[in-house]
């Protein structure tokens, strides 16, 4: 695959991965209650998830380009795989948003008291924020996997990866640019925080089968 080739695909989905209303809730109430610095250790734990499963991804599909026509057929039998999770996924949450449900009764108080206090807390949290965020991870492993097939350096791959990764965690990193740069103003009002966890099902099921779409569409028209 060639590097054009690998951005015309993986740019429509790193922007969907992107897409993560949770995290950018989780990231906000972090640097609201404890500031930048805690802001970081959230998205750093973010990103070490990312980067835990990209490489491997990268790594496998990577070792088989010396075989470049099998190497493509097992790179389009992964996305198949990755994008049935997404429509599954999406279907699910679909099922589950037509089902009546009553309103959370958890305060914002209450959350940002279970919040973690402490470094490693907070990295733990942002690890696990992402590594259970079923939407974004197909996704980004979809873009893993394709970019360990570019016919490009070991080095130039890593460049790529640490960017996809930064743009993917950008709901973990923006409350704190945010915060950097207007702190009186950065918090989120509690009714567009109830907004924003209100349209979060959307969201999610919408980046599913339009991401899950994308992938399906990039095997079947890639040459």
């Amino acid at each position: 695959m060639t590097l054009s080739a690998f951005v015309a695909h993986s740019l429509p989905l790193v922007l969907l991965a992107a897409v993560s209303p949770v995290l950018f809730l989780n990231a906000s109430r972090v640097v609201e209650s404890a500031g930048a610095k805690a802001g970081a250790f959230f998205a750093a734990g973010a990103a070490c998830c990312l980067l835990a499963l990209g490489v491997p991804a990268m790594g496998l599909m990577g070792a088989a380009t010396s075989q470049k026509i099998t190497a493509e057929l097992t790179s389009r039998g992964v996305d198949l795989v990755l994008a049935a999770v997404l429509i599954g996924y999406g279907v699910q949450q679909l099922v589950k948003s037509r089902r009546p449900h009553s309103p959370s009764k958890t305060s914002g108080a209450s959350q940002d008291a279970a919040l973690p206090k402490d470094g490693r807390g907070l990295f733990a949290a942002g690890l696990l924020g992402m590594i259970t965020n079923f939407t974004t991870l197909p996704l980004f492993l979809s873009v893993a996997q394709r970019l360990g097939a570019v016919s490009i350096d070991w080095a130039l791959r890593s460049l790529l990866l640490i960017v996809v990764i930064a743009i993917v965690v950008t709901p973990t990193w923006l409350p704190m640019l945010l915060h950097a740069i207007a702190p009186a103003k950065s918090g989120l009002s509690p009714q567009l925080r109830a907004r924003i966890q209100r349209a979060t099902q959307q969201i999610s099921i919408g980046a599913c089968f339009l991401g899950g779409a994308v992938i399906i569409w990039h095997v079947f028209t890639a040459r």
